[in-house]
């Protein structure tokens, strides 16, 4: 009864007088008191395992096979769901990601799909060339090479970000092998407008993938995530470190596939440059967008709806940028009502 009426009273308090009990950032707190305590080869290696146990463990219940396939000049690594003799689906995840990260979505697909999601070259378990140009048209001529690779000779096409630009500049140079593209919070179409979008980030100097510290890897969080605060201290520790350590890498990446935008003249010829790939895009289509995307505002799918002239738009309520992995099942069942019409 004590306890009662002190709790009461402490919160009568903080309701009369809220500035009394100033705000406290928990998450940022217990990441400062575990990065000061515990060595950072300590959290490495926890936090390395940890991550690794639940990939695994989602790999197994999701029924996904691992696979390798040489290209000629590089090793891809993919996860693969599904009998061989269902239709084919290769789906495409986007910058920075891999593909466990597109894994709900395939597992809910693999019922009615062969699926395949390879880790583009550059990420995941992949090969890392550093000696190559990582440009649109370079991904294109490896995905084609692994499709061929893996037997996909006419499958449906799927990508995300940038597995979605990836996804739509090959759906016009080998339209007679895409049978349908789902285009997921797609990059590759740059707005004409000054937006708070990604691109606008970028060309002003600040590119969230670029992590130098905790508070850029939290904003990152919460760009593309609807619930940033899921992940254990240990992992999210450690995907930090991991992003900080990639810092270098992702910029070398970005440089090759924005090209020379160092003035407002190549930026706008560029964006003309995209709007013709978009407009050339003749297999039917359905685009579908979360509504709180941190990195590509709704209004970038819809103007992606009206260039690709065979396209359907859907929107996802609540749905942020990485909907492959929040909103798998609603993003699922987007895509079967698409492919059986």
């Amino acid at each position: 009864m004590l306890q009662q009426s002190s709790a009461q009273a402490s919160a009568a308090m903080a309701e009369k007088s809220p500035g009394l009990l100033p705000d406290i950032d928990l998450d940022f707190l217990f990441h400062t008191l575990y990065t000061r305590f515990i060595p950072e080869s300590l959290r490495w290696n926890l936090g390395e395992n940890l991550y690794n146990a639940y990939v695994g463990t989602r790999r197994k219940t999701s029924g996904a096979r691992i696979g390798s396939a040489f290209l000629g000049d590089i090793t891809v690594k993919y996860l693969e769901w599904g009998r061989p003799q269902l239709p084919k689906l290769l789906l495409l995840h986007g910058f920075g990601d891999s593909k466990d990260g597109v894994l709900p979505y395939a597992k809910e697909l693999s019922r009615r799909f062969h699926v395949i999601a390879p880790d583009l070259p550059g990420f995941g378990e992949s090969e890392k060339p550093a000696r190559v140009t990582y440009d649109l048209e370079q991904f294109d001529a490896w995905i084609t090479r692994f499709a061929d690779k893996v037997h996909f000779d006419r499958f449906v096409l799927a990508g995300h970000s940038l597995g979605g630009a990836i996804a739509a500049e090959l759906s016009v140079k080998i339209p007679q092998r895409v049978q349908r593209l789902i285009l997921i919070s797609a990059a590759g179409l740059v707005p004409t407008n000054d937006g708070d979008n990604i691109y606008e980030r970028i060309l002003n100097g600040h590119n969230p993938f670029e992590v130098s510290s905790y508070d850029d890897f939290r904003e990152f969080f919460s760009l593309i995530f609807s619930d940033p605060h899921k992940a254990p201290l240990p992992v999210k520790n450690y995907l930090y470190m991991k992003f900080a350590a990639n810092r270098t890498w992702f910029h070398k990446i970005f440089l090759d596939m924005m090209g020379d935008i160092s003035n407002e003249d190549l930026i706008d010829q560029r964006k003309a440059e995209q709007l013709q790939k978009f407009s050339a895009i003749k297999t039917p289509t359905l685009i579908v967008w979360g509504d709180r995307d941190g990195f590509f505002p709704e209004s970038i799918g819809r103007w992606m709806h009206r260039t690709v002239a065979d396209s359907r738009y859907a929107l996802i309520e609540g749905a942020a940028h990485m909907a492959p992995m929040e909103q798998s099942a609603k993003l699922a069942k987007l895509t079967l009502a698409f492919l059986n019409t």
